[in-house]
């Protein structure tokens, strides 16, 4: 089935990212556009209808086998490797300018896992080259407690900071925020996510009153349904460069 009502497939939701990653391209005149994590390459895919150069190479890096099969067709080379550990050799030949691109990844290394993928990223890049990520993350801390307190409810390490936050870590580790803009929200039900994180519906049910009892309904974040609740990932979208390291 679509995963999250098609949320990552839909070309509408996209254009927002698209047009960030475009207008990025377009300053810095890449001769290699990599998605970090770039699952079965749509977002590429859609970067080259969207006017990407011809002579644009679109490299998909994915740690799935399965999902980079599905990107072979189209023109797109892939890398099969981790964001924590690939090398710039394994993207593009020497003197070959890269634009990195990244869309919903980031939580997936945790709160203890941010700085260091943003470090090794910049660590890949040259000075000047952009970062254009797409990733989930709050107006204020209090919002951000509300869905980290869900997911640990649910048993997983995924991880949501707030906007300023992630300006700071990002900036900490060489990549400066020239542009932050907001992206369409992800409603997230708690029918799909007991599917997704193998729930029952006691567990559901003991999520939504621990919810509730804590933090109760945040307008656009959290909301209890009748039957169990619904919660909101809030999107920006930063376009970063990446400037000299400190040390």
């Amino acid at each position: 089935g679509e995963l999250h009502g098609g949320y990552f497939s839909d070309p509408a939701i996209a254009r927002h990212f698209l047009e960030a990653a475009a207008g990025a391209a377009t300053v810095s005149r890449p001769k290699t556009v990599v998605d970090l994590g770039g699952g079965t390459g749509f977002l590429l895919s859609m970067l080259r209808s969207h006017g990407i150069g011809t002579g644009t190479a679109l490299v998909n890096l994915d740690c799935s086998a399965a999902q980079l099969a599905v990107s072979n067709e189209a023109g797109i080379s892939s890398v099969r490797a981790t964001l924590d550990s690939f090398k710039r050799s394994d993207i593009a030949p020497p003197g070959s300018r890269i634009l990195f691109i990244m869309r919903s990844v980031l939580h997936y290394f945790g709160e203890s896992g941010l700085s260091p993928v943003l470090r090794h990223i910049r660590a890949q890049a040259a000075e000047g080259e952009f970062l254009v990520h797409q990733t989930a993350c709050f107006d204020n801390e209090r919002e951000a407690a509300c869905l980290n307190a869900l997911y640990r409810l649910m048993r997983t390490a995924k991880w949501y900071p707030t906007v300023g936050e992630l300006q700071t870590k990002s900036a900490d580790a060489g990549w400066r925020a020239e542009a932050i803009s907001p992206a369409p929200a992800l409603l997230l039900t708690s029918d799909e996510l007991a599917v997704r994180y193998s729930l029952d519906k006691a567990d559901v049910a003991g999520i939504r009153n621990t919810m509730a009892a804590e933090f109760g309904d945040m307008d656009g974040v959290f909301v209890v349904t009748a039957g169990g609740f619904q919660a909101r990932l809030q999107y920006r979208i930063f376009r970063c460069r990446a400037e000299k390291t400190r040390g």
